[in-house]
């Protein structure tokens, strides 16, 4: 059977049967078949990787450095629909010391502990000494399957040695800023993503420019990535029309910080002033150069020159006395 769009989705190996109780390996014959593919064959024995016993919990731990944190309002949801039928084991890792790392499962583990306390826990575990293996279990049984936070993502990687996570974390704190998970603190991003395709579309050294001068002009705010994305167009618009200096962006900050509240406010003001000048279409505009025009139209108001055009014309009120 030749693979195509219908073969891929999802089907009932049931079908035709009197019983729709299927042995699996007739499932995974049906699923080879339907995509014209053989999986790779397994060059080890699963059952001397994977173990399984009951733990003391007094011998499972939680490595912050590999893991993500706990989230209290998963667990409350899960204590009010608990059902132990349905409990899985958690996975962990166990060095040779007899201890146990916990890689997945750790909301459902640690309200397990909570109901039953002092009870043996439920543990498939791999014998290993290599904290990155908690890395690789943690990015392969969320990224792939349940959404995760990019900075956990990011986190990961940095600390397993990757070039471009631990080049932007050191361009990021260079410029004193830093990366976190729901943080609020003056030179913190917590849009991950947008500092990646930052770093895609710009290149470190024109963000790490744009991170320094956003910590110089507004020193006591996170960093809005809009904004950040906003001057990081500026930047490049300014160097294709071979009218950049260091002088010049230096004033695309100093007048914007003079002409919008804050640089929260700065692209947010721009965002609404898009919408009302072009209703009909300010969605399909792109955000970096919606927020350039709108830099750019500060600086221009201040100097009286238009020093390069705005990719899209925009005439802002002025927001600030």
């Amino acid at each position: 059977m030749s693979k195509n769009k219908t073969n891929m989705n999802p089907f009932d190996p049931s079908q035709g049967r009197t019983s729709r109780n299927v042995p699996i390996q007739t499932v995974s014959r049906l699923v080879q078949q339907r995509t014209g593919k053989k999986f790779t064959p397994g060059k080890d024995n699963p059952m001397d990787i994977i173990k399984f016993d009951w733990v003391d919990p007094g011998k499972i731990f939680v490595n912050y450095e590999r893991q993500r944190w706990p989230e209290p309002t998963p667990q409350v949801k899960l204590d009010k629909k608990w059902m132990t039928p349905v409990m899985t084991p958690g996975q962990a890792r166990k060095d040779s010391e007899g201890n146990y790392f916990l890689a997945d499962g750790q909301q459902h583990i640690t309200v397990y502990v909570s109901k039953y306390p002092g009870s043996p826990v439920p543990l498939i575990y791999v014998e290993s000494d290599d904290p990155n293996l908690e890395s690789q279990m943690l990015l392969a049984l969320n990224t792939d399957q349940t959404p995760m936070a990019k900075y956990f993502v990011h986190e990961q990687e940095c600390i397993m040695g990757y070039e471009l996570p631990n080049a932007i974390e050191k361009t990021v704190r260079q410029a004193d800023c830093e990366t976190g998970y729901k943080i609020y603190r003056p030179g913190s991003i917590t849009h991950i993503t947008d500092l990646y395709n930052a770093v895609d579309s710009y290149g470190l050294d024109s963000l790490y420019t744009v991170l320094t001068k956003y910590r110089q002009y507004w020193p006591n705010e996170q960093i809005k990535t809009a904004t950040m994305l906003g001057f990081l167009k500026v930047k490049e618009l300014l160097e294709q029309a071979d009218k950049f200096t260091d002088d010049v962006f230096e004033d695309m900050f100093a007048y914007s910080a003079e002409f919008f509240e804050s640089a929260d406010r700065l692209h947010l003001d721009i965002k609404d002033e898009f919408k009302k000048e072009y209703p009909t279409n300010y969605k399909g505009m792109g955000v970096r150069e919606k927020i350039a025009s709108g830099i750019l139209f500060a600086y221009g108001s201040a100097t009286g020159d238009a020093i390069i055009e705005q990719p899209f014309y925009i005439d802002m009120p002025q927001m600030v006395s």
